[in-house]
This record gives structure tokens, C-alpha cells and sequence, in this order.
């Protein structure tokens, strides 16, 4: 498997263009362009946001092939709830965000023990991942700005 960790703050540009890349590919045609503007406005544009996760304050992990991000998972900065979670094309289907998402919950219980659940917003195309993941949905689809989502949950055990 690729190794995992947390990046560094020189990692954030690299981790945001993949996030933006992917979501340009996957999630964008099935976007108004509301919802792509706010897509950029919200996370690779906003340097609130990018800040936070040069500081650690919003954490990112990811999954490198020889040196390169090739997928990430984000984090706000309640650590409960994901936002990001983005891996490059040709490494769908190779259980790295899986093995990204082990890694960030195994990280997360160290730091608190009695964390009970995670939360995140599926995107349509996501949607058959988290499920297949042990993530259950809370409510229907919804739409914010344009963009189209699944409020869903992770219960630990």
C-alpha cells in the first residue's frame, strides 16, 4: 500500500490542485456552476481555509505514490467532520482512501477516545463509497449553493 500520514504545510497547494482537479473531473458535470463557484470559493480559494490547514487546525491526510499526493482526506477543524476527500483518477478503486480513512479515524481515536461518530456531506458520487465504508445517511439529498449533497454519519463502536 501507499504510505499515509498527515502533510506539512508546503503540502497544502499540492493536496488543494488534486482536490480541485478530481472534483472538476467527478463532481463538476453534475454541478450547476453555482455550485462549482462555491466548490472554489469554499475551499481552494478561501485562505481562511487553507491557512487552517497549514496550521494543523484543519487536518489533512494523505496517501503518497512515490513522493506525490495521489489522495487526500480533510478535515474541519472539530476533527468530527470530513470536507475533503478526493483521490487522483487513475487510483480509484485501489482502496487508498479507504486505507486513508483507517488511518485519520485510528489518528483521531489516539488524540480522543471517546469520539463517537463522524460526520461528512456525500457528494452524489461519493455517496456508494461512504456507504460501502459503514457511513449511513441522516437525511435525503440536499442542496446548498449549488451543491449537491447527503448529510451522512460514522458511528465508532
Amino acid at each position: 500500500m501507499y504510505p499515509i500520514r498527515k502533510i506539512t504545510p508546503s503540502e497544502v497547494p499540492e493536496a488543494l490542485s488534486l482536490a480541485l482537479e478530481v472534483f472538476m473531473q467527478f463532481e463538476a458535470p453534475d454541478y450547476k456552476p453555482e455550485g462549482v463557484e462555491s466548490f472554489k470559493r469554499d475551499i481552494v480559494e478561501n485562505e481562511e481555509f487553507i491557512e487552517s490547514c497549514k496550521q494543523g487546525v484543519c487536518p489533512i491526510y494523505a496517501a503518497f505514490d512515490n513522493g506525490k499526493i495521489i489522495g487526500i482526506i480533510g478535515m474541519r477543524s472539530n476533527k468530527t467532520h470530513i470536507n475533503l476527500v478526493f483521490t487522483k483518477r487513475e487510483y480509484h478503486r485501489q482502496g487508498v482512501a479507504t486505507a486513508i480513512f483507517n488511518y485519520l479515524l485510528a489518528d483521531l481515536l489516539k488524540e480522543n477516545p471517546s469520539l463517537k461518530e463522524i460526520t461528512l456531506n456525500s457528494s452524489p458520487y461519493g455517496k456508494p463509497f461512504y456507504l460501502h465504508l459503514g457511513f449511513t445517511p441522516t437525511s435525503e439529498e440536499l442542496e446548498a449553493d449549488g451543491i449537491i449533497y447527503t448529510p451522512m454519519k460514522y458511528s465508532i463502536h
